[in-house]
């Protein structure tokens, strides 16, 4: 991620600290004396949020490490003033698979404040102050469990539902109603935030909106690199509503033409990841991450239009053309299309 400064490399994944995450403890620090509380309240109120976060960075390596053991590698984690975010280089389409990566993260926040309550029930601290700290600390991290688990999709309960979904509806089915639970359930966040003034949780509810939106978006877009890669005849299903890269000739014509490409070249079955024209290539080159394959689809209006290399954006983010749109790219000859077949 942009912006962030490499902390360290633990149990084989890169942590990074996002720079705005600074902002956050300088602002508990300053608000605390702001309203009266001395600099030694000040400074324990920053330390419970270092702790907190802590307790963030092991939740996000329960998802990231339960994803190794179905061998999907995590990129890093990285940590923001909202909380961690573990990338994962893709997401399991088993949902049994989907659904125990989820439930991971939370479930190290249960340990964590099963273990915290035990040893205040065991060792019984005389003094306050710590006893004080780490009850809290405990109470926080059932909080967390009962935040992540809510369905606001993407986060840890919106992806539960959308494995449970998917055990009964297709993938790209269950993603879109995850998505739009996730999104009315951001929506409450927001008015909640907008009626107390607290304006985190206002960004928060955001930030899900978006990001929920993005999934959806994700969703469709690998759901018809899946339609528009031929591999052979018993992979291809055809629907109504696939939209073809020759549209001047009938779906027979398509289906036979595509059919004899597949047989001629023996091409596999994994399929090409979609982008659309109007992203740019940095974000493209975000999304596609450090995926095997080199070369990807692009769609204009719905139709797959022709194939780019994974070096074309390299190259374009390289020079300065991160911000600029595939579709403006194309027009001014920077990339050129490479024909479907």
């Amino acid at each position: 991620m942009n912006g962030s400064w490499h902390l360290g490399r633990f149990a084989g994944i890169d942590v990074r600290l996002h720079w705005t995450f600074l902002l956050l403890p300088l602002w508990i620090y300053f608000s605390s004396l702001a309203s009266g509380s001395g600099a030694l309240a000040a400074t324990g109120s920053v330390l419970m949020i270092l702790a907190v976060f802590a307790c963030v960075l092991l939740h996000e390596f329960g998802h990231a490490l339960t994803a190794r053991r179905f061998g999907i590698p995590t990129r890093d984690i990285t940590l923001l003033p909202i909380g961690g975010v573990a990338s994962l280089e893709r997401m399991p389409r088993e949902p049994w698979k989907e659904l125990a990566i989820a439930v991971a993260g939370p479930a190290v926040n249960v340990v964590i404040a099963a273990s915290l309550f035990a040893a205040l029930w065991i060792v019984n601290p005389v003094v306050g102050s710590v006893s004080s700290f780490v009850s809290q600390l405990a109470i926080i991290n059932v909080a967390l469990v009962v935040f992540n688990m809510l369905p606001a999709f993407p986060m840890d309960g919106g992806r539960v539902l959308r494995s449970l979904l998917a055990m009964r509806l297709p993938y790209l089915r269950a993603t879109v109603i995850a998505a739009r639970v996730g999104q009315c359930t951001a929506a409450g966040f927001g008015l909640l935030g907008l009626i107390g003034g607290n304006l985190l949780l206002v960004f928060v509810a955001g930030f899900i909106i978006l990001a929920a939106q993005g999934e959806s978006i994700r969703a469709r877009m690998e759901g018809l690199a899946s339609k528009a890669t031929p591999a052979s005849r018993e992979d291809f299903t055809w629907d109504n509503d696939l939209i073809t890269p020759y549209p001047e000739d009938s779906s027979e014509i398509v289906k036979a033409r595509l059919l004899r490409e597949a047989a001629a070249q023996r091409a596999p079955s994994r399929s090409m990841p979609v982008i659309s024209a109007q992203w740019n290539s940095r974000s493209a080159l975000g999304w596609l991450g450090k995926d095997s394959i080199d070369e990807f689809l692009i769609s204009r209006d719905g139709a797959v239009i022709g194939r780019l290399d994974k070096n074309d954006l390299r190259h374009a983010v390289r020079n300065g053309r991160g911000a600029m749109t595939i579709d403006r790219l194309l027009a001014t000859g920077t990339f050129r299309l490479r024909p479907l077949a």
